[in-house]
């Protein structure tokens, strides 16, 4: 890990040099350590192994910002990317010339002034990795092939897989007096199977995450992939028409992850959001914009979650948030920045990288499970599709407008029973159209692979486009 004392003593010097200069710094530092392998019929395709640190600094001059950052971080390069944030800063004042003086004030950006500094969580790092011989790890990776493989002679391949560990950290520094760490480290297994019968191939995958690299998942993770590709062979197309839509669970959380942004106060005060419509921010709170049954927080402390943090990128300690709450519109994200600038309150969701700006991002996005089992949803309606896979999220999502044309995999259902799989269809609709449709909500969360958590969701009705 950063030298911490070389790290302390580097960031005091160019501290003095802002304090002579009159102006405000913070410095975020990442370091990380990755390991990433993959194999093709029993042999390594791919090693890769990388180390990274950069620092980013943040200087505010009268209100106003100015960024740089550097790969290497003794006082030397630390001082000389101090000078290019503070000329960074001195360009981006001369944007205030032709603003009014309260547009100024209101507009005025702050450092964080902690009351008590955030304490690292120690949950979210150990050092099991560095017990694992790198033969064993190559042994890793080739276990995921051969158990995709055994679990039936139609898997023809598995195009991809890997097996990857992260360790890293991140430090924020600033001269009001912050003083943040908090290392991190996790593996993750990867398997995408290839289905072949005859001359038709589907492919699926799965995933898998843990911080302790002692017992990842490995047979597990191949035999889903390969459940899942098996599952998809024989699909045909469905009749165009409008049906209801049970949604897989991690296919929720894919969707929730691409409209996160929404609940972004950055988002709101530029107009990117669709649940901003009126002017004054806190006025947006409180409308319904969903089914009485959808409840949505932030949480950055869940049970061996993926985007757990004890901090956010300008240091303040992280709390949970609920930003919907039966169906209603209860909370936005927000850093120091905008929580000032629209007068909302302090969820400590600042998001940076040592080489971006400030920004608003979530930590964990967690849908509540309700009280539905996936049998009591497919029979919920004589004819249900329940959707196993959406693509093209890229092409087919208009942030703007808030609507969406996915192209789909899944399965058709009748009265409880599976009767076919299905391919070759396209799901829209709209956001506002899906939440305020869900009627059901699955008892189970979607594994913990990803920053968003999420249930099954059964929609009353979305327009699908097939044969």
């Amino acid at each position: 890990m950063l030298n911490e004392s070389n790290l302390d003593a580097g960031f005091d010097r160019i501290a003095q040099l802002a304090k002579r200069d009159g102006v405000e710094l913070e410095l975020i530092v990442e370091r990380g350590e990755n390991i990433a392998l993959s194999v093709n019929d029993g042999k390594v395709e791919k090693f890769d192994s990388s180390h990274s640190q950069v620092g980013g600094l943040r200087v505010l001059m009268a209100g106003v910002e100015g960024y740089s950052w550097t790969e290497s971080l003794d006082e030397t390069s630390l001082e000389a990317a101090y000078r290019d944030a503070v000329e960074s800063a001195k360009f981006a004042s001369r944007g205030g010339e032709n603003r009014s003086t309260d547009q100024v004030k209101r507009e005025a950006i702050e450092l964080w002034k902690p009351k008590t500094n955030a304490k690292e969580d120690m949950s979210l790092f150990n050092e099991s990795a560095n017990e694992v011989s790198l033969e064993e790890k190559i042994a890793r990776v080739k276990r995921i092939e051969t158990a995709a493989k055994a679990v039936d002679t139609r898997i023809a391949q598995v195009p991809y897989n890997g097996y990857s560990e992260l360790s890293g950290e991140v430090r924020v520094y600033n001269t009001q007096g912050v003083r943040a760490r908090q290392r991190r480290s996790g593996v993750t297994t990867v398997a995408y199977c290839l289905a072949k019968h005859g001359g038709e191939t589907r492919m699926a995958g799965e995933a898998s995450f843990t911080r302790d690299a002692s017992n990842p998942s490995i047979e597990a993770t191949a035999k889903k992939a390969a459940d899942r590709s098996l599952a998809k062979l024989g699909a045909v197309s469905p009749d165009t028409g409008r049906y209801p839509i049970l949604i897989d669970r991690e296919v929720v959380a894919d969707l929730f992850d691409l409209f996160a942004n929404y609940f972004s106060a950055k988002a709101l005060s530029e107009k990117a959001s669709i649940f901003g419509k009126k002017p004054v921010a806190a006025d947006n709170l409180g409308q319904v914009i969903a089914s009485p049954l959808l409840t949505l927080t932030d949480d950055p402390s869940i049970d061996g979650g993926v985007g757990n943090r004890s901090f956010d990128s300008e240091g303040v300690p992280t709390v949970r948030t609920t930003l919907i709450q039966d169906g209603v519109l209860t909370s936005f994200l927000t850093n120091s920045v905008y929580a000032r600038r629209l007068d909302l309150p302090h969820t400590a969701s600042a998001s940076r990288s040592a080489r971006s700006q400030l920004s608003v991002g979530p930590s964990n996005l967690v849908v509540k499970p309700g009280k539905s089992t996936f049998q009591e949803m497919v029979a919920a309606h004589p004819r249900v599709i329940y959707i196993t896979d959406f693509s093209g999220y890229h092409a087919g999502f208009r942030a703007g407008a808030g609507e969406f044309s996915f192209q789909s995999e899944g399965e058709l259902w009748e009265n409880g029973k599976l009767v076919k799989p299905l391919c070759s269809f396209v799901v829209s609709g709209s956001v506002a159209e899906l939440l305020e449709g869900i009627t059901h909500v699955g008892n189970e969360l979607s594994p913990k692979v990803s920053t968003v958590l999420a249930p099954d969701l059964l929609i009353k009705s979305l327009s699908v486009a097939g044969a």
